[in-house]
């Protein structure tokens, strides 16, 4: 009691705060380590709370996203949120924090024309609204071919600051965005090893939540089916059975299924998970309102993607 009055006045009394602002200054002068000890604290917990991030994109899009950094530096896995057509990122921080709780560093992107990202400048300068009615074919691929690998251009500074490990990535879609996510997977291991020089390859796993087939003409099926290298990655597919997604979610799953037990040749299908709920609810309702959802997601990551001197290990991008 003594201490909570003693602290009460001195916070209350002016000159009390004089006397306690001076004893402080003494002790950072005479206890330099102890001040820089706190002073180290202040800037690592600042470094790892959520942060918003403008990018701009080749073609000069500018780019709302909210980064989620880990205290797990290079052993952290990335993890990139494409969310649904005429959706946002904002709905899915219970998922983020979910993963960023499991160790994993998130950055969630609103591209372009959606959420924040919404408002863009005319060739005059002056701001106007994209619509996504109006927007065409053409814009998917620039969100797989600009929005999304400017937000592994951010996420590749991160690694070179070694605060996470982009070879781990893991990229997760949401409805439509599962398209543009898996077609900018398969866009990501197109580009080889040079020697020392890794330029891609960084995908390790597929969520597909919700999936389309195709959004503005863009098929999923393509990158899904055949002999496609996102086959040999873990893909896991979570749909409400009720929902009005729940055919095109069955049929993408199936399609991914049946491809990789042909790869595989083998009864069991390894690398897969095809999650179904008793449920109407897609999307965002989906992943919030299911209790069970963002366990089983963050149970997929864990366990499909490793981290160690021989699994996905830390690699700097500065050669």
């Amino acid at each position: 009691m003594r201490i909570c009055a003693a602290t009460t006045y001195m916070t209350s009394c002016p000159f009390s705060r004089c006397l306690l602002g001076v004893f402080l200054c003494f002790t950072a002068l005479c206890f330099p380590g102890v001040a820089s000890a706190q002073d180290d604290k202040a800037g690592k917990d600042e470094a790892e709370k959520p942060r918003a991030v403008e990018l701009v994109t080749k073609d000069g899009m500018k780019l709302s996203a909210a980064y989620f950094p880990s205290n797990k530096g290079k052993d952290a896995k990335t993890v990139l949120l494409v969310h649904e057509w005429r959706g946002q990122s904002s709905p899915y921080k219970k998922l983020v924090f979910a993963l960023r709780e499991a160790g994993c560093a998130v950055l969630a992107l609103d591209y372009r024309g959606h959420g924040s990202s919404r408002v863009q400048l005319n060739s005059k300068g002056a701001k106007t609204e994209m619509d996504t009615l109006k927007m065409s074919r053409r814009d998917i691929e620039s969100i797989t071919k600009y929005d999304l690998e400017q937000a592994k251009k951010f996420l590749k500074g991160e690694n070179d600051q070694e605060k996470l490990n982009l070879n781990a990535l893991v990229v997760i879609g949401v409805g439509e965005g599962c398209v543009m996510a898996s077609h900018w997977a398969a866009r990501d291991w197109s580009f080889p090893t040079v020697g020392s020089i890794k330029q891609g390859r960084d995908v390790k796993a597929l969520v597909l939540i919700s999936p389309a087939k195709q959004v503005k003409g863009v098929a999923i099926d393509p990158v899904l089916s055949g002999r496609s290298v996102l086959l040999q990655l873990p893909i896991m597919v979570v749909s409400g059975v009720g929902s009005a997604s729940a055919d095109d979610a069955e049929r993408v799953a199936k399609r991914i299924e049946a491809s990789k037990k042909k790869l595989q040749r083998g009864a069991e299908v390894k690398g897969f998970e095809y999650k179904r709920y008793k449920t109407p609810l897609a999307n965002a309702s989906l992943v919030n309102d299911i209790p069970a959802v963002i366990p089983a997601i963050v149970k997929f990551v864990d366990a499909q993607v490793k981290i160690s001197d021989t699994q996905n290990p830390w690699v700097s991008r500065q050669r």
